[in-house]
Formats: structure tokens, C-alpha cells, sequence
């Protein structure tokens, strides 16, 4: 579905002489993505609409998207499949925030063991485009920033503002279930490679 659609806007913008054909691919492709984009976030906002759960989905994805750009984690092996995958994330974040009453206490359980997680594996690259040793430095350092970032923001505003208290840390240990997968996803396919 977004191949085709992307093809013809693609092929659209060639014919009115707007993008050269040489530079087709790269078009293509950022045009798939930025569809797979768009559908996630609508299915996302459709999803916390009929949770009412609008709020604490944007907050989610802010605390989650940033981080999860850098510090990597399993990646599916299509758009279609990843659709699918965000979109379950997505589900189960809310049935979480819907359903799951756990005091304070709890949420700093699961924020820790997320936070040492992220700590530990930050970054876990994606084997269809592996990092060099630069950009392991760099996308790392980022992801440690941007977990900096959050856990002060959990730390000064879990008891002032109560979204916080759940939200902060359901990002960042979704994000370590991630990178645990990524990593054993990693692990598979080099143990197959070297055996």
C-alpha cells in the first residue's frame, strides 16, 4: 500500500518536472516513510481518543519517540509489520494507563529497571543499517542525554503533576523491551552468521 502510493506521488512530481529522476529512490522512500508516519500518528491519536487517553499518548510519544531514535532497539523487518507493531505498543499503553492502578512505588520500579536497561544497551543498531564506532559515540551520548532528560523530568514532576508518574516510565521501559529484543535479535542473526 505505501509503496504504491509513494511510487505515485513519485511519479507525479517527476512528470511535473518538480524532483529529477536521478534522486527517484531517495523521494520514494522518504515519501513511504513519511506515510508510515502520518498513519501511525493517526492511528495513535484514533486509539487514545477512544481510551481518552489523549493526553498521556502525546506525552508518551514525546518521551518515547526521541529516545527510541537513538538508542535503537528491534526494528521490523517491513513498514507493514512495524505499522503493526506501534499500533499494538500503542493498545497496550493504553489498556496499561486504562486499567493497571500501581502506586508510585511501582512506577519507580519499572522507571528503574528501564533506566538501567537503556544504560546498559544504548545503542542497539538496526542490522540493516549498522553504526560505525562514531556513530555508536554519538547515538549513544544522545540517548543518554535524552534519558538525563527524562528522568529529571519524572524526578521533579512525578508529584506535582500525576500523568508523569506513569507515562515517563512506561516509555522508557517499553524502550528497554526494545533494545533487549534488538540486542537478542542482534545475537541470532551473528550466531547463524559464525556457526
Amino acid at each position: 500500500m505505501f509503496v504504491k502510493l509513494s511510487e505515485y506521488i513519485t511519479q507525479q512530481l517527476e512528470k511535473g518536472k518538480i524532483i529529477q529522476s536521478d534522486n527517484r529512490e531517495l523521494y520514494k522512500y522518504g515519501f513511504q516513510q513519511g506515510l508510515i508516519l502520518v498513519l501511525n500518528f493517526i492511528t495513535s491519536i484514533v486509539i487514545s481518543v477512544i481510551f481518552g487517553k489523549v493526553w498521556e499518548s502525546i506525552l508518551l510519544l514525546a518521551a518515547y519517540i526521541p529516545l527510541r531514535s537513538y538508542a535503537g532497539g528491534h526494528h521490523s523487518d517491513s513498514s507493514e509489520k512495524c505499522y503493526v507493531v506501534s499500533t499494538l505498543i500503542m493498545f497496550i499503553w493504553m489498556l496499561i494507563l486504562k486499567f493497571l492502578i500501581l502506586p508510585t512505588s511501582c512506577w519507580g520500579i519499572i522507571f528503574l529497571i528501564g533506566t538501567a536497561v537503556c544504560l546498559v544497551f544504548s545503542p542497539v543498531e538496526n542490522l540493516q543499517k549498522p553504526l560505525d564506532e562514531d556513530e555508536t559515540r554519538v547515538y549513544r551520548k544522545c540517548a543518554l542525554i535524552i534519558l538525563a532528560v527524562e528522568i529529571c523530568l519524572w524526578s521533579c514532576l512525578t508529584f506535582i503533576v500525576q500523568i508523569f508518574v506513569q507515562v515517563i516510565p512506561l516509555s522508557i521501559f517499553t524502550e528497554a523491551i526494545m533494545l533487549v529484543m534488538g540486542k537478542m535479535k542482534t545475537r541470532g542473526v551473528s550466531k547463524k552468521d559464525s556457526g
